[in-house]
This record gives structure tokens, sequence and C-alpha cells, in this order.
């Protein structure tokens, strides 16, 4: 007995946190679970939006394409103004279960319900009310389940270290749990679907099931969450954390002309805007391409497991690279530009051969291989805003003396919902322009344009994308100096603008 007490003893306080070291360690349990949370239950959804969810509304509930990108996009405004709400209240404003955690606990509920409700087909033949009843859901799905449980995300991630070794480590692992919201979204929810009800003649019960299978591995994680970020916000006795309890009350205006100063982090969050806009109009497409172009309904769910393994294992690309290249913004730069190019090569070695050739490459050949190279590119770009975001916190906080995640945050989630919305609305309107018609053959120009829209546009958007990465302007480096100067700061009591 005694031996069990003193062995109690000596374990670690997992309470006794220092929140300014720049070397201390993550739980691994934590890791994982932040990563679960931030990355899988934040993106799953919207990854099975992205791939489903214009074909629900034009080949189940029966919209028009334009009909489906314009809810899309119109549905998400109010989204916009709650993010930024969402990220005012975090910097200025602390509940009792913790200034970023409580927002998460807000969110849990709405988010599974709203879920549910994006992919009801109601028994309807009036266009109006369908119309209706898919925007009041999906907004606010974003606008209020969304914007809840994961604007936290990004200041739970700075509050939790300092050290960016283990931010590099946490990334990896958000990439990977992004990814494995891949798999799911992409490679596992059309299964499920055919499984709850197309397999029987009702495809409209197989959505909804499905949606609510997948609601609930998300509601399991956010529930994990909860539970783990109770000790980096509260303490033992469940009072806040001295350091989070502090509030600047500065108005909304005011902070966002803080964050407009902060270069990188405006860079950062254009380059957003431009990598959701790429990938609402790829995801989109695959379904598309696999249906009538390639016309491989059966293979698609087995090609896109394959890319998403594929997504993953691009993850761990991205630290090497980081080293080979000895910076963050460089190694993404490179990246990038690959990325591009792999999109482009997609285009010429389908449109080359045409659709018969290129059906009988992609099982397993030339072009499937190609395909998997795009994904392991892929993998890698999508990672890096998981290192970089929390790198232009802190270098907000650097120039300010104030801590800048609630609105960098918010502006994140502004940035995500409108270049989703835009690409979205981007690729419904030329599927219309295309010619496009649900659940018939295409024509030969119609198939040219859905090839163009896989794989052209977003390999333009991915270039455009690099030129404003081009004037970030952090280097690791800079960044980690910018580090030694706030350590500096808080451990000799001098505070204060820095203007430099």
């Amino acid at each position: 007995m005694e031996a069990q007490r003193t062995i109690s003893a000596a374990a670690p306080d997992p309470y006794d946190i220092d929140f300014t070291s720049t070397t201390a360690k993550v739980p691994w349990y934590d890791k994982i679970v932040h990563s679960m949370y931030g990355a899988y239950s934040f993106n799953v959804s919207w990854v099975i939006f992205s791939y489903f969810l214009i074909y629900f509304y034009t080949d189940v509930v029966g919209l028009s394409g334009t009909a489906a990108g314009t809810i899309m996009l119109a549905a998400r405004v109010a989204d916009c103004f709650t993010d930024l709400w969402v990220g005012y209240m975090m910097d200025n404003v602390c509940y009792k279960w913790g200034r970023y955690r409580s927002w998460a606990i807000f969110g849990i509920v709405p988010l599974f319900l709203l879920f549910l409700g994006v992919f009801t087909a109601l028994p309807t033949d009036n266009v109006q009310i369908k119309i209706v009843w898919a925007a009041v859901c999906y907004g606010c799905f974003g606008s209020i389940g969304a914007t809840f449980s994961f604007m936290p995300q990004v200041p739970q991630f700075c509050n939790m270290t300092h050290n960016l070794r283990e931010r590099e480590t946490i990334a990896v692992l958000k990439g990977l749990c992004t990814n494995l919201a891949q798999v799911v979204g992409a490679a596992c929810f059309q299964p499920l679907v055919n499984v709850f009800g197309k397999n029987q003649g009702n495809e409209a019960r197989g959505f909804f099931f499905a949606a609510g299978f997948i609601g609930l591995t998300v509601l399991f994680f956010q529930l994990l969450n909860v539970q783990m970020s109770r000790k980096y916000e509260l303490n033992r006795d469940g009072s806040c954390r001295e350091h989070l309890r502090q509030a600047h009350h500065d108005p909304l205006l005011t902070q966002l002309r803080g964050f407009f100063v902060n270069r990188p982090a405006v860079i950062l969050q254009i380059g957003e805007v431009l990598k959701q806009v790429m990938q609402a109009i790829k995801n989109g497409m695959v379904v598309f391409i696999f249906v009538y172009y390639l016309r491989l309904e059966n293979f698609q769910s087995a090609a896109m497991l394959a890319f998403t393994v594929a997504l993953m294992l691009g993850v761990f690309l991205m630290k090497p690279l980081i080293r080979l290249f000895r910076d963050t913004s460089r190694a993404y730069l490179v990246c990038m530009a690959f990325s591009a190019l792999s999109s482009l090569a997609l285009y010429f070695v389908c449109a080359g051969g045409g659709a018969e050739r290129a059906a009988v490459s992609m099982q397993f050949g030339p072009l499937f291989a190609l395909f998997m190279v795009n994904g392991v590119l892929s993998g890698a770009y999508y990672s890096f805003v998981n290192v970089m975001m929390p790198a232009t916190v802190d270098y907000g906080e650097w120039r300010s003396g104030r801590s800048q995640a609630g609105i960098v945050s918010a502006v994140n989630g502004f940035c995500i919902t409108i270049g989703a919305a835009l690409g979205a609305q981007i690729l419904g309107v030329l599927l219309d322009v295309s010619g496009y018609q649900a659940n018939q053959v295409q024509s030969e120009g119609t198939l040219r344009m859905l090839l163009i829209l896989a794989f052209v546009l977003p390999a333009v958007v991915t270039v455009i994308h690099t030129v404003f990465q081009l004037f970030y302007g952090l280097s690791d480096r800079k960044f980690e100096q910018c580090m030694w100067e706030i350590s500096r700061r808080k451990h000799g009591g001098t505070s204060g603008e820095n203007s430099q």
C-alpha cells in the first residue's frame, strides 16, 4: 500500500503546466484527442459536403446545379458573421467552463442535429420548400453548429504548447486525421449510403442514416476533447486559468485592425480562401468524373480509399520537406507548385487517351499511379497550414503584446466558409454552363468540360495561391526570434507594442 502511494505521489500532475515554455512536451493522448477533434471531426462533414452535397441536391433532392451552388453560397453568409462574433467573444469573454472550451461545449448538440437536417430529403414536390429547408439546415450547420464546435480549435492548439517541434508533430497528426476524414467522407460515406438505403431503392434514406452514423463519430471526439482540454483551461478546483481570465475588451474593429497589420496571417488566410475554392471544385468533381467520364461508379470508392492513403502518406512529407528546404514557407511553395503540375498531368493523360483508355488506365494502371502521386502531393500541401497558422498567432502577439488567437481563428473560419461556398457556387454554375444533365448520358463537349473543371481549374487556382504565398514574410528563423522575445517579456516583466 505504501509503495502504491509512493508511485502515485511521483506521478506527474496533469494540471502542472508551464504555459510559457517553448520546450515542454504534450502528452500523446492529448495530441491524438486534439487532432481527432480539430481535424477529423471538423473536416469529415465538409469532405462529405464537397464530394456529395451537390450530387445530393441535384440527383436526390431534384434541384438544378445553379440552385444547389447558390444555396451553398447564400446559406453561408450568416456563418461569416458568427465566425467573427465567436472569435471576438473568445478574445474578450471567459465563461466558467473555459475561455475556448465553453464554445466547444455549446456546439455539440446543434452540430449533430443540423448535420442530419442537411441530408434530409423532404417528401414534397414543392421546390421552394426544398430550397428553404436546404438553406436553413446548411446555413445553420455552418454558422451555429460548426462555428461553436470548432472555432476554439486554433486557440486551444496555441494554448497547449509553444514548442515548435511539438506543433510540427501535432500538425502531422492533424494531417493524418484530416485524411482519415477524407477516407470516411470520400471512400466510406457512399458505401454507407448504399447499405442504409440505396441498395433497397431508397437513396434519400441511405443519405440520412449514413449522415447519422458519421455524426455519432464526430460527437464522440467532441466529448473527448471537452474532457481532455479541461486541464489546459481550468485549474483543479474548476476556476479558469489565470492567463485565460485576462481580457482586453477591445472593440471588434480594433481587433480586426490588429489582424490586418499581421501580414503573415493575412497572406495565409487569403491562401486559405483560394485553397478552399480549389478543394471544393476538385473534390466536388470526383463523383462526376468517375460516374460520367470514366464510367467507373463501382470503382470510385476503392479509388478514393487509395487516394486517401496517398494523402496520408503525403502528410509525412511535410517535416522532411521543411528540413530539406530549411524553411516552412519555402517548402510550402514547392509543394504547391508540384501539386498544380500533377493536376495538369492528370488532365492531359485523361484527355489525350480518351475516356475508354483513361478508364482502363485508372484501374491500377499509369493513370491510377498519377492519381496517387497527386494524392501524396495534396496531402503534404493541405498539412502546412496546421503549423503556419499558430505561428501567425504568435507573430501577432509579438507585434502587439496581445494574443490574437480568437480573431485569427475567426478570420480562418470566415475564409474557410467563403472559400468553400465560392467553390461550390462556381462549380454549380459551371456544371450548368457545361450542359450537364443529371442522370443522363453527357455530350462530348460536356465531358471535356468536366475534365477541365476537375483538373485544370484546381491547378490554376493553386498557381494563384502560390503567387500570394510569396508575400508571406515569416521565416522559421524570424519566428524563433519572435518566440524568444515573447518569452523574455513574460519572464522579465516587459510588455508593450512592438512596431517592427
